[in-house]
């Protein structure tokens, strides 16, 4: 090998432990702690068949599930109250699934659930026939009630709070987000309905569980029918790279990969 020759095959070794140090550098920026994608439900069948759901429901009557295309319909009566938790609730609440992620709010993390209103009713203007309950680990969080007309969240004393006029009898595929003290909800890619988190107290039960969802009619003040779809929940949002860092990353490696071949051709 001659000298040049040598001095060329140096760089380009120099040039790959660079890239490398790069890319070592760039995944420790992620943090310690990875992004987990869980399907809680896949809309298929009834959702306590598979790992992550229970169902429960106060009466024997009053409520019907049964499995339709794309998911299950939940319907209930204005005495009812019947839905999917990730709780065991009798005799002491207790997760269904031991492995369920803990939803950090510092590291964020997002509720995804597809649902069509077939119909809703309710005697009370502060309550829903179909509410979504998501709580952080510190039992932070919110509960959105939803009517046919209109998605609105709940204040901390359980009345009506801020609010989104929206047709809820048409399928969406809504995206809760929690980051901080705030939460989002998206219809698809757009922001509906947005506030800060509430400390609920009282019941106690259910809401100082931590890391507690819930899907379904929570009140004997409303009823309704609902097709729910497939219902996902990703954690550690924080650990997952914005599409500015790769971008950033396939650049910089790049300008060392166009670094390395420029010397090459000069050796």
């Amino acid at each position: 090998m001659s000298m040049i020759d040598f001095i060329g095959s140096t760089r380009f070794v120099v040039f790959k432990e660079a890239v490398r140090l790069a890319l070592l550098a760039w995944l420790t920026t992620l943090g310690s702690t990875q992004a987990e994608l869980v399907t809680l439900y896949d809309g298929s069948g009834l959702p306590a068949v598979q790992p992550w759901l229970t169902f429960g429901a106060d009466t024997f009557n009053g409520w019907s599930q049964e499995s339709v295309a794309g998911g299950v319909r939940l319907t209930t009566d204005l005495q009812t109250r019947s839905g999917y938790s990730n709780y065991f609730p009798l005799p002491s609440p207790v997760l269904k699934n031991s492995a369920f992620p803990s939803l950090r709010r510092a590291d964020g993390f997002e509720l995804s659930f597809r649902t069509r209103l077939i119909s809703e009713g309710h005697s009370n203007s502060n309550r829903a026939g179909y509410s979504v309950i998501l709580l952080a680990d510190d039992a932070r969080g919110i509960e959105l009630g939803f009517w046919q007309t209109e998605i609105w969240a709940q204040n901390a004393d359980f009345t009506h709070a801020e609010t989104v006029a929206i047709d809820t009898t048409v399928q969406r595929d809504y995206r809760l987000e929690i980051i901080g003290d705030q939460y989002q909800l998206y219809d698809g890619a757009t922001s509906l309905l947005t506030g800060g988190l509430r400390t609920y107290s009282d019941p106690a039960i259910p809401y100082t569980l931590s890391n507690y969802l819930f899907l379904g009619d929570n009140t004997t003040s409303g009823s309704a029918s609902v097709v729910q779809g497939p219902i996902r929940l990703e954690s550690n949002l924080s650990s997952v790279p914005e599409p500015s860092s790769l971008a950033l990353l396939g650049s910089f490696v790049a300008g060392l990969w166009s670094l390395g071949r420029n010397r090459r051709k000069k050796s």
